[in-house]
């Protein structure tokens, strides 16, 4: 896939839906990492693969998530206001995909954890992150959630998983 368009510039001041394309081929040049968010729809667990979460601060300790506004699980997002980051290794790309499949039943076969809030943990991820939302903001066809991380769990001997250009990736840590 590398060079296969060749560099472009799009100017996005005009049009909005111009180039929709580009403009995700552009943002598919950050190499992300792959996480699960996990929630609950009353008391059934609910879950999605995602790219979008980062840091947001140390104090008070903060994180957010975007979620597409058409989001099977941003329903259940909103109402159960608690959500868990699970941070996945290059070891866990068959979950990521399981978690991105529209359909089916995302936690079949999956074991689970909770801790304060109820929200499934899974265990053996690189990191989790449980959060309790305190900010929702619509931005365009996203919504922004921050939360306030309760309870990490990290343990970094694992190499991670990574997505770039469409893919799933590794990436070799010393």
């Amino acid at each position: 896939m590398v060079g296969m368009t060749g560099p472009r510039t799009i100017d996005l001041t005009g049009e909005a839906a111009a180039d929709a394309r580009a403009l995700r081929d552009a943002f598919g040049c950050f190499t992300t990492g792959v996480t699960v968010v996990t929630t609950l729809d009353g008391t059934r667990p609910v879950g999605f693969t995602a790219n979008s979460f980062a840091s947001v601060s140390l104090d008070p300790p903060l994180a957010l998530i975007c979620v597409g506004n058409e989001a099977s699980c941003l329903p259940a997002l909103t109402a159960s206001g608690v959500f868990v980051v699970n941070v996945l290794h290059v070891d866990q790309q068959a979950l990521a995909a399981q978690f991105a499949r529209r359909g089916a039943d995302r936690f079949a076969g999956v074991s689970a954890e909770t801790w304060h809030t109820g929200a499934p943990v899974l265990p053996g991820c690189m990191a989790n992150f449980e959060c309790r939302t305190e900010q929702s903001i619509e931005a365009g066809d996203h919504r922004i959630l921050i939360g306030r991380i309760l309870k990490v769990h990290h343990d970094a001997d694992h190499e991670p998983l990574v997505y770039l250009r469409g893919g799933y990736r590794r990436v070799h840590t010393d």
